[in-house]
Parts: structure tokens; sequence; C-alpha cells
């Protein structure tokens, strides 16, 4: 009996560490990246023409001749400010000059012209198109592990465990840019940690399978043919829930050589799953909040895909990954837009 558990034990190191190294070099490059930046560009594209157009001829028709040049009242020069609306000072500027012209505080009452009232509420309305002239600089991406509260949360909002057992972590530490972090230490300890967690998860073999293993694993297929379809089925479940987004082939390829190392050591069909599991929940994916696309050496700024918005979103408010709402709505590729994010915030903040 002994010699067996150390043989699982083995297997288990060696698919895990198949599954740490192969998996790091397999960052998601598909999605809706592209779509979403398309969308940034036409924002800010029609925030531009909106700008020339419309709030340019309102400020020098009825602003500049008190806010320019050398007659700059209040230091609050607009001459400057249309030269680039989107920089900090501007962007304080435009905030005044919205709320006077709101209120009819400006232009003055003596002044040789007022605007109409349709002129006056394009130059308010515009204010909410700003950002988009701003320059893009969110600073540089810094891979992080989850936190202890996190890691416990997340534990137990996939699994139903609880989330104690992330009691003995350390506190997190940043990746500084990689994904193979973990010293050999933290690596024993989350090891153990997978253990525990597949071993409260997967009932014991004869035993009836829990309600958690059940929602995993599905039905075990009647012929043995048929493991490798439903095993794949199983492994992009486990990932796509453990990853936060959905896995990539390749991912799932390296999930489904653990299965297959498994299965040619001797373990049973739910047995295999679990080894697959456990290598999931050591996987980087799993354990660091990573960028979702390979960036390229030519790209200073890529933007967030919905799936990594979304993980963000719930671990800033929640310190849990994302629910199902979250989920769905980074699937469909709509949580990005500025009214559905609103409003999943503020539904965040309604229930903590």
């Amino acid at each position: 009996m002994p010699s067996h558990c150390s043989h699982r034990i083995s297997l288990l190191r060696v698919a895990a560490l198949a599954c740490v190294l192969s998996c790091s070099l397999v960052l998601k490059g598909e999605g809706e990246t592209d779509a979403q930046r398309k969308g940034e560009e036409d924002l800010r594209a029609e925030a531009k023409k909106t700008f020339e157009e419309k709030v340019e001829p309102f400020v020098k028709e009825y602003c500049t001749r008190c806010h320019g040049g050398g007659r700059a009242k209040a230091n609050v020069n607009l001459e400057v400010d249309l030269k680039a609306p989107g920089r900090g000072v501007a962007f304080v500027h435009w905030k005044k000059a919205v709320a006077n012209v709101k209120v009819h505080d400006m232009p003055p009452e003596d002044a040789a012209k007022q605007p109409s009232d349709e002129e006056r509420q394009q130059f308010i309305e515009w204010i909410d198109q700003l950002k988009y002239l701003s320059p893009v600089n969110p600073g540089p991406f810094v891979i992080r592990r989850l936190s202890t509260t996190e890691y416990g949360n997340t534990l137990h909002d996939l699994y139903g465990v609880d989330p104690s057992i992330a009691d003995p972590l350390p506190e997190e530490v940043l990746g500084e840019g990689y994904l193979n972090s973990i010293s050999p230490m933290q690596s024993e300890l989350f090891l153990d940690l997978a253990n525990r967690v597949v071993e409260q998860v997967v009932a014991p073999e004869g035993k009836r399978a829990t309600a958690v293993q059940r929602r995993l694993f599905g039905k075990k297929p009647r012929k043995e043919e048929a493991y490798q379809e439903a095993a794949r089925e199983v492994a992009r479940n486990l990932a796509r829930d453990a990853y936060r987004r959905p896995p990539t082939e390749a991912e799932l390829d390296v999930l489904m050589d653990v299965f297959g190392l498994a299965q040619t050591e001797g373990l049973d069909y739910t047995a295999s799953l679990a080894m697959m599991l456990k290598a999931v929940l050591i996987s980087p994916q799993f354990l660091f909040i990573t960028p979702s696309t390979e960036i390229s050496a030519e790209q200073e700024i890529v933007p967030l895909d919905d799936h990594q918005l979304a993980s963000r979103l719930s671990y800033l408010l929640w310190a849990s990954p994302p629910d199902a709402k979250l989920s769905t709505l980074a699937d469909q590729g709509k949580l990005h837009h500025p009214k559905m994010l609103r409003t999943q915030i503020k539904r965040l903040l309604k229930n903590p």
C-alpha cells in the first residue's frame, strides 16, 4: 500500500511539473482584444471629431475672448487647452467650464454673444467624451499571485471548501513578470493544498461521489473509448472556472497529457480526472492574476480583454473570482461597454 501511494505522489509531481512548465508558455492570445481595441479607437476618433467640429468652435466663439491669449481670467487659458485638451490641467479647466456653462454663468450675461440652448447642451454633453482625448498610460502590468484571502475565497466559490484552508499561505509576492516565480517551498505548499482540496471534493474509491464531484466531473462514460472526449470536456470546464477565462486548446492538451499519464499508470477514470484537477490547482493560470494576451515587443499598451476586466473587478470589489453574471458578460464581449461596466460595478458594490 505505501508503495502505491508513493507511486501516485510521484505521478502527480511529474504531471504537475509538466503542467506548470507548459502552461506558463501558452498565455491566451485570442479573444475579444482586437475588437475591444477597435472599439476604443472608434470612441477616440468620435471624441476627436466632436471636439474639432463642435467644441473647439464653441470655445473660440464664446470663451477665448476672456480666457485666451494674454487675457486669461482666473488663470484659465482655454486657447492652450484647445491644443492639448486631454492633459491633466486642461481636464480641470474643462470641468469648470462645463459647470459654468450648464448654470448659464458663462458666458456672462453682458457678453456680446450667447450660445443657443442646443450649442450649450452639446458642450455640456461632450465632457463625457473627454477621457478619450487623454493620453493612455496605464503603467506597467505586474503579475501577482492571488492573496491568501483571494485564494481561500476562490477555492470556496469553485469547490465549496472552507476558505481557512488557505491560512498556511504566506502573503502574496509580485511575480516580476514571470509565471513561475514560486519558490520550491511554496510549490510544496500549493501541492499540499491541492491534495487537500481534491480529498474533500473527490470521494474515496468505492464511495458515493460528492455533489461537487458530480458537478465537476459529470457522469463517467460507459465505454472506455469515450474517456478521452469526456475528459477533455471536463478539462475545458475545470480550466474555464479556474483560469477565469476560456482555456486555449494548447492548455487543454497539457491537461489531457496529465489525464493520459494517469491512465497509463493504471489510475481509473475518476482518479485520472482528480489528477487533472490537481494540475489545474497548481497551474500559474489559477494561482496568478495574469495577462490574457501575449504582448509583443512592439506593443507598449495592450487593452484588457473582458475576462481580465472581470477578474480585476471581482477581485478588487469581492476578493473572489468572477461570478456567473460577470463571466457570461465577459464571454459575450459586453463587459467593457461603459454602461454595462457601470451597471456591474454598482451590482458588485451592492452585494459585497
